[in-house]
């Protein structure tokens, strides 16, 4: 499950609500980490192909009839070369803005680890998962991590990390071949030693809710007791499309995609955190994402 930008979030909604003028990184205060979880009726979107889903038990059962054929065309995606790009970079974010997004991550896991200081947080381990190429191992966790595990679900973006991050950099790390969505527990135990810190950045968009739960749940079970942390990266909804609705792209030729993802907002990605054990620490929300540092709830 590479990790690749959605790039898709402004197109035009037949029920489109004006725009809101955020900056990127803008911070949302310590507060709205205690928001209220909606209730599952009152998640609703629409998908590519024109269906609205009049809350999440539609979405679900929806996701659920066509599971094999959504992971079959994104493994067909990737596999055979996903969203391309002039290099290794442009093909994990799907532009060229590589660069200020690795510097906007490793900024907000500075600030979350200043801002929420613990004598006893290691930095000692690591995972990145949806790896991909292995851009955010070399961009942020190997700044600030002894060593990663780089989990990716394609085997060829699995082997081009080691030639991306050359020999010193992987001697630091260590690889898993391994999709998100048939993670188990005992995968995360093979893994070894409590994970300091987990990043998923850019994948979750991929899985259904029913697996985005049950994967967070299983990871959540790799972190150290008391300190591990997990940092979440996801799309939102943004521009002219209607930030209380999610969005989902189709494997179909009404919709004219090639894979499946779903565009997340706020609350929806708040209820499914719920749903899987975690709690929101900290958020910002940047131009076009919502980053999130989550621990396991008490």
């Amino acid at each position: 499950m590479t990790k690749k930008k959605n790039k898709k979030n402004t197109r035009p909604s037949s029920a489109a609500a004006p725009a809101i003028a955020i900056q990127s990184g803008e911070t949302i205060e310590s507060a709205s980490t205690c928001r209220p979880i909606v209730a599952a009726h009152t998640i609703k979107g629409v998908d590519d192909s024109g269906n609205f889903y009049n809350g999440h038990e539609e979405l679900a059962t929806a996701q659920l009839r066509h599971q094999d054929e959504f992971y079959k065309a994104n493994r067909l995606f990737w596999s055979s070369g996903g969203t391309g790009g002039k290099n290794d970079d442009e093909a994990m974010v799907g532009d060229g803005g590589s660069a200020a997004d690795a510097a906007d991550g490793l900024a907000f896991l500075d600030r979350y680890l200043s801002d929420n200081h613990d004598a006893k947080r290691r930095f000692d381990r690591a995972v990145d998962l949806g790896a991909g190429a292995g851009r955010v191992t070399k961009l942020i966790l190997l700044k600030r991590y002894s060593e990663v595990r780089l989990v990716e679900g394609d085997e060829g973006w699995s082997k081009r990390s080691r030639v991306y991050l050359g020999r010193k950099r992987s001697e630091r790390c260590s690889f898993s071949n391994q999709r998100l969505e048939d993670l188990t527990a005992g995968d995360v135990r093979n893994w070894g030693e409590p994970a300091d810190l987990m990043w998923v950045q850019w994948t979750l968009q991929y899985l259904i809710d029913v697996d985005f739960v049950d994967c967070l749940r299983i990871l959540s079970g790799g972190l150290r007791k008391g300190s591990g942390i997990l940092i979440v990266k996801e799309n939102r909804p943004y521009g002219v499309a209607r930030e209380d609705r999610f969005q989902m792209d189709v494997p179909s030729t009404v919709g004219g995609n090639e894979r499946y993802d779903l565009t997340r907002n706020d609350s929806h990605h708040r209820f499914l955190f719920h749903k899987a054990g975690l709690k929101v620490n900290f958020m910002e929300r940047g131009e076009e994402t919502n980053t999130y540092a989550l621990s396991v709830s008490v």
